[in-house]
């Protein structure tokens, strides 16, 4: 039986199939490559192409929060699929700030992750939206060089950014030339953090003029 992670008593408890409750189900961050087999995700949400429905989706690190709400609706191979990695023991679990404001349905304005604004506007742009789902693949921030380079890789095709304007260094359009097509480099964390950073702004920037 799936366990629940619920906030306001801060324990688990067995999923509710018949009510929509305030739990989020967790699972180990190692079940995105099931996850995927069934969905794609975009940051904050995932597409259920068969109910043409977006659901919210919190990532960090280490886990996967989805709301119990949403998980209910799941499809069952991949509920059964995911049992083995729901978590089930007291976890320091926060929702991020990205996930609080599209779970609230609260403006972006004041929000200065790029990332997290990238999601909202695919979210809200509907040619975008069915642009992705015709990509039928996940863009999903990057903690590892191989993540890094889906996301470039995925965020480019999505978008087409702009990365070879002369505002930008010869060393920083090599970079990010390399990571879209492929082109092997060995990247510290600090690189992937600042190389997921600056490809969701000039990802943003390009779709801000979409909206525009």
């Amino acid at each position: 039986m799936i366990k629940v992670y619920d906030i306001q008593s801060n324990s688990f408890r067995d999923i509710n199939f018949s009510m929509n409750q305030n739990g989020f189900v967790l699972f180990n961050r190692s079940a995105l490559s099931v996850f995927k087999c069934y969905y794609n995700i975009c940051g904050f949400f995932y597409l259920d192409r068969i109910r043409s429905k977006i659901h919210l989706i919190d990532l960090n690190d280490c886990l996967i929060a989805i709301p119990e709400y949403s998980f209910i609706e799941i499809v069952d191979d991949c509920k059964s699929s995911l049992v083995e990695y729901n978590i089930t023991e007291r976890v320091d679990f926060r929702p991020s700030l990205g996930f609080i404001c599209l779970y609230l349905q609260e403006k972006l304005d004041d929000i200065s992750d790029y990332f997290t604004k990238l999601c909202y506007n695919i979210m809200q742009n509907n040619r975008l939206l069915n642009s992705f789902a015709k990509m039928n693949d996940s863009i999903i921030y990057p903690i590892s060089e191989q993540e890094l380079y889906a996301f470039a890789q995925n965020v480019f095709k999505l978008t087409h950014f702009d990365y070879i304007s002369p505002d930008y260094d010869t060393s920083f359009k090599y970079t990010i030339d390399s990571l879209i097509n492929g082109y092997h480099i060995n990247f510290t964390k600090d690189d992937i953090e600042k190389y997921a950073y600056n490809i969701s702004r000039l990802a943003y920037e390009k779709v801000v003029e979409y909206n525009g």
